[in-house]
């Protein structure tokens, strides 16, 4: 952070990765906001010394965004599951918009499956942000450097860590395909240690993909992590060996090490 400025951060959506973001930023020094949809989560803020600020996306007029000035912004937003992906443009746009008329950096978490079935190794340039995208991830990603054309973007691959794993979905599930097919995994602290370099060297308009560099096959990872977990092991079909791998080389290159390699690695849930 320039350190002629207070050296503070705002995150909008304080999820699973923004507190510990936070909380971690706090305990370095850095005034933290966090953006919360509720009052009730105020005291989970507080106690992790993360500034609370109430904030309902979309919201019915621009006017009604109201946000703390900060030295970096943080949009750390879920955009949805499934097809209740509709108001995510919408709400990353007002958002931009309120953002635009600030001298701050924007980071914004994005997600590798803006690149959808690809098949084969893929780059930051192999997805375009697009406003005017079906995918509704590619979509935001467009509002957002519309208005904001030098934020930068961080396309996250799968999320775990020591409290989470998507093993546990999988457990005793049978005949899932694409059993070859290569994992796009990262781990939250290496997501974290990510966002830590992108503020600190004041980087401004960039993608990054932020995906271990190690991708082991479906079955091989979600049998194994089962198992160690002692949860019921699933069962594959085979194919898909020509899936998508996501090159996180761009971020190595600025100087990035991952700390969580190896997805194959994990332990336990704790």
């Amino acid at each position: 952070m320039n350190s002629e400025k207070n050296g503070s951060l705002l995150i909008i959506g304080c999820g699973w990765v923004g507190k510990k973001l936070g909380q971690q930023l706090a305990k370095k020094g850095t005034i933290v906001y966090g953006t919360t949809r509720s009052s009730s989560n105020f005291s989970e803020l507080s106690e992790l010394d993360i500034k609370p600020v109430k904030l309902e996306l979309p919201a019915p007029s621009l006017s009604k965004i109201r946000l703390p000035e900060t030295d970096s912004v943080l949009i750390s937003i879920s955009p949805g599951r499934g097809d209740d992906r509709s108001e995510y443009p919408k709400l990353m746009g007002q958002l931009a918009q309120v953002l635009a008329q600030r001298n701050t950096q924007v980071i914004m978490y994005s997600s590798t499956s803006v690149y959808g079935n690809a098949k084969g190794e893929v780059k930051e340039t192999d997805a375009t942000s697009d406003p005017d995208s079906d995918n509704a991830i590619v979509a935001a990603e467009g509002e957002l450097r519309k208005y904001v054309s030098d934020a930068v973007i961080l396309r996250l691959a799968g999320l775990y860590g020591a409290d989470r794993h998507p093993a546990k979905y999988m457990a005793g599930r049978k005949d899932i395909s694409n059993g070859d097919a290569p994992v796009n995994l990262v781990h939250r602290e290496d997501v974290i240690k990510a966002t830590e370099m992108v503020i600190e060297k004041d980087i401004h308009n960039e993608i990054f993909n932020i995906s271990a560099p190690i991708h082991p096959a479906k079955k091989e990872i979600y049998t194994t992590i089962t198992e160690r977990l002692e949860m019921k092991k699933p069962k594959f079909l085979n194919g898909g060996g020509d899936g998508k791998v996501v090159s996180s080389d761009k971020v190595v290159e600025l100087g990035f090490e991952f700390l969580h390699e190896e997805p194959l690695d994990f332990k336990k849930l704790s």
